[in-house]
Formats: structure tokens, sequence, C-alpha cells
């Protein structure tokens, strides 16, 4: 090859090499308006009508043997239009109640778009990413199983990385088998990085750097929960807030400095709430805000059904959602293996909660990640509650419909919008004459949700529910705000379990 061919094909190659880091680059971090148009969130599959779904539920449950699972959907059926043919007729003649929760909610439109200059890395305009640590039954650690299993694209993946821990399959510290599925499913990988030797262990040293510039070579958004849990003294970078925040602003200086496409995520649980704060890096240092949040029907050994998801994430909320917010790790226990007992029932209603009034009730909820543990992983992991969504006969079906509500993402993109209305309390906003979108939330005081919920204006029912959460399309006549507005819920059997009287013109 004489000189001038060779110095052509060195002139090509520096060209192509240019060209190969350029795209590199542009994979890195997505563009701030999210993915090209033609690759915009897909829209999830048609939501089969309720009286559909019970009986589709129903035959599933008797096929795979769960008798009374499927005789439970037929009664609901069966008490639906038992409730329906009970007309529109004057409100019942009940109590107030006193002891339960009942509010109702405005649809509105959304009072102001989030300033597009100010958004967090990776954080959509509206809308909630869809998460999951596929260590259930069926999944079992393959996420390339979890939208054939679940029948959606979920945005996010959950893993675990040991601290100082070589992942021996890829020579790497970072997980980069899992993170090549995320990028194949164009996904995001959320990474629980645990320093399990204590923070005086963490230092800026080759172990760090190594694992920030394996991030970036990832290609793919990476949400880093990174020491999460701190507030809880099961973990052993627990008791020292002021030593904890120093190691995290450490970890966020070296990420953004050699890993751009890793968004800092600070994680406590919800519980214990005390002392959280003292654990906050502060704003510079923290992207979004995580929360391990669980539902369970035991507390200290002892069977507690009261409590749910909302009333213990709502002073959090309160806190801390000048950021975006993540339930970084959620689930909802149905089985307890020490004592043998199924809460099947409960489970579905707290699950119902946790996906309908979660980002319905508090928007700044851009991402639910559902900790999918199954059985099997549980008695591995000396765990005591099942939170596999296959394994109960209600939450199997019930998450696949709860996820195909459209807020939900299937994919990370900054410029997703499709919730472009708030809910406020009738308290916060009068309900106007004429049509109007309203949702009930409601709680009875034994801890469980009602069969429906129904509003009355007057002696009218405006509307009735039978889904989680309970929203109606309602027509309020003029002169509506001289009437007081009633809400009453409805037990399994169609009787009447609680009401409530709003005063006229006001909450």
């Amino acid at each position: 090859m004489n000189n001038k061919a060779r110095r052509t094909g060195f002139s090509v190659l520096l060209a192509l090499l240019l060209l190969l880091g350029l795209w590199a680059v542009f994979r890195m971090v997505p563009p701030a308006g999210g993915p090209p148009d033609g690759e915009r969130q897909a829209a999830p599959a048609p939501v089969l009508p309720l009286t559909e779904y019970w009986r589709t539920q129903a035959e599933a449950a008797e096929k795979a043997g769960h008798a009374e699972a499927a005789a439970n959907y037929r009664a609901r059926l069966e008490a639906r239009d038992a409730l329906l043919a009970s007309g529109a007729s004057a409100p019942p003649e009940i109590p107030e109640a006193a002891d339960a929760d009942l509010r109702l909610y405005l649809r509105t439109a959304r009072s102001a778009a989030p300033d597009p200059g100010l958004p967090a890395k990776f954080e959509p305009v509206s809308g909630t990413y869809l998460g999951m640590l596929g260590a259930d039954s069926r999944v079992r650690y393959d996420i390339t199983k979890v939208e054939q299993v679940y029948g959606r694209r979920h945005a996010l993946y959950l893993s675990y990385v040991g601290w100082r821990k070589l992942q021996t399959n890829t020579n790497t510290y970072f997980p980069k088998r899992t993170a090549d599925r995320v990028r194949a499913l164009d996904g995001a990988l959320q990474i629980g990085w645990e320093p399990r030797y204590g923070l005086q262990d963490v230092l800026d040293d080759e172990y760090v750097r190594r694992f920030a510039r394996e991030a970036k070579e990832s290609g793919i958004p990476i949400f880093l929960r990174y020491a999460s849990e701190m507030n809880g003294a099961w973990v052993p970078w627990h008791g020292d807030p002021a030593l904890y925040v120093e190691k995290f602003r450490l970890i966020h200086d070296i990420m953004e400095e050699e890993a751009p496409n890793v968004a800092m995520v600070w994680s406590p649980n919800f519980s214990p709430a005390e002392g959280i704060d003292a654990y906050y890096p502060g704003d510079e240092y923290v992207d979004w805000v995580g929360f391990s949040l669980y539902s369970t029907p035991v507390t200290n050994g002892q069977e507690d059904l009261k409590d749910n998801v909302i009333e213990a994430f709502a002073p959090l909320y309160a806190e801390y959602s000048h950021k975006p917010i993540m339930i970084s790790e959620g689930a909802v226990a149905h089985s307890v293996i020490s004592t043998g007992r199924s809460y099947y029932e409960w489970a579905e209603e707290q699950l119902g909660y946790m996906y309908t009034y979660l980002p319905v009730m508090f928007p700044q909820v851009k991402a639910i990640t559902y900790f999918n543990f199954s059985r099997a992983q549980a008695g591995r992991s000396n765990m005591d509650f099942v939170y596999d969504l296959g394994e109960n006969p209600y939450t199997d079906g019930g998450y696949r419909r709860l996820a195909a509500s459209p807020r939900f993402l299937g994919r990370i993109d900054t410029a997703a919008d499709p919730v472009d209305f708030a809910y406020k309390l009738h308290e916060e906003a009068p309900l106007p004459e004429g049509r109007q979108t309203v949702s009930v939330y409601a709680k009875l005081p034994d801890g469980s949700a009602p069969f429906a919920a129904a509003l009355y204006h007057g002696e009218e029912r405006l509307g009735i529910s039978f889904e989680l959460p309970w929203e109606m399309e309602v027509e309020l006549p003029a002169g509506a705000a001289e009437q007081p507005l009633r809400i009453v819920v409805y037990d399994k059997n169609g009787k009447p379990a609680a009401l409530r009287t709003l005063p006229a013109g006001k909450g």
C-alpha cells in the first residue's frame, strides 16, 4: 500500500472513530425532549370494562383452582347489579361517619406546568415511571419477561450491588450484564448500591471511580440509590447523619464528574420517620428523593390492617415534594410465612391505594418500583412476608389492570406529559355547576376499602363507582351550592357502610 492510500485509510478510520464517539455521547443521556417523535410513550392496551374484567378473572381463578376467588368475583358482579338496580334514590338514612375517612376531590386543570428549565435529571413533566424488581416466581430475575408476564413495558428495573463486589461474569464492579439487558429493553436501571462495610469504607478510590466509569459506559439512564434506608438501624451506614451526608456528597461529586448518565437518589425508609431530615445531603446533591414504602398485615408481630400507604406517605410528601419522588421500592404483603395466613383481598385493596391514590393525590410521585419478591426468595432471605403479585389471585390481574393506566410511563422520557389535570380537595376548590370529574378517597374504620362509593346532591345520586380511585363523571345542576353533597360508601354486600355530608357551599 502506498503512502497516499495509507494516509487516506487512516483519515477514514479517524472519521469513523469520531462518529462512533459522538454516537456514544448521544446515547449517554437521553435528550432533554425525550425520545424522537416516533418513539414517544406507547399507549397502553385498552382496559377492559370492570364487569368484563371481573368475569374474566372469575374464569381464570376457577381454571387455576382458586374457587374462593372465583366465587368472590362473581359475587362482586351480583352486588354491583343490585346497587345499580336500586336506582338513584335518596341517600340512605345512616349516621355520619365520625371514624371513617371520606374526602371528595375535584379534577381541575393543572394550574401551571413545571418550569421546563428546571426538571431534575430524567424527570418527566407528568406521569409516573413503572418500575419492578423481577424476583417473583415467574420472572425469576429475567427482566426480559416482565412485559410478557405483566402486560406492560416498564421504564425502570431494580438491581442491588454489594459494596466492592466484583461481578465475576463481566469482570466489572458495575452490574454490566443486567445493564445490557436493560439497554435491550430501552429501559433505565435503578441500583441499590450498599456500603456493607460501613461509611468509613466509602472513599474516593479506584473502586468508586471505576464503578462510575463503568456506569457511564453502560449508556443507559441510571438511578443510583446510594446507601438507602439510612434511617433504619438494620443497615451498617445508619447512626451518623453527618458522616452519611459527607459520603453521599462525595459519591455525588464523583458521579457528576465521571458519569453524567447517573441521577442521585436519596432514599430513606418510610419508617421510622423521626430523624430522616438529619440525613438529607442538600438539594444540590439530590436529583430524586426516594422512599421504601410497604404495606404489611402484621406490625411488630400483631395483626394490623388499619393503616395504608397514603397515611404513612402524606407527611413525607409534604416535606420533600420540592423534588421528584420515586417509590424506590414498595410492595404489599399478601401472605405471612410464620403464621401461614393469607390476606389476599386486603392486599388487593392496598395495591389499589398504592397505584391509584399515590399518583393522584401526590403528583410529584414520578416513579413506583414494585418489590416483586416470591415466597421462595423470602424464605431464603429470612423474610416473613410474601410480596409476589402472581402468588395472589387478586393482585395478579389487579396489577396488570392498574399498570394499564395512561398515567404510567413505560420509557424514560423527560417530555412525557400524560396528565394535564390535577385533583384538589373539595375544601380547596368549590364544586362548580355543570359536568365534572370527581374522585372519592375512602377508608373505613377497620382500614378496609369499601366496595363502592357514590355522590349525592340533595336527594339525587349523581354517580357511583365500583373501583379505586372511585372516579365519577357527575352533572351538577344550577344552584348546586344551595344543597349539600353527600358521600356514601357501600360494603361488598351492597349495604351502606359510611356517610359524610359536605355542607352546602363548601367542603
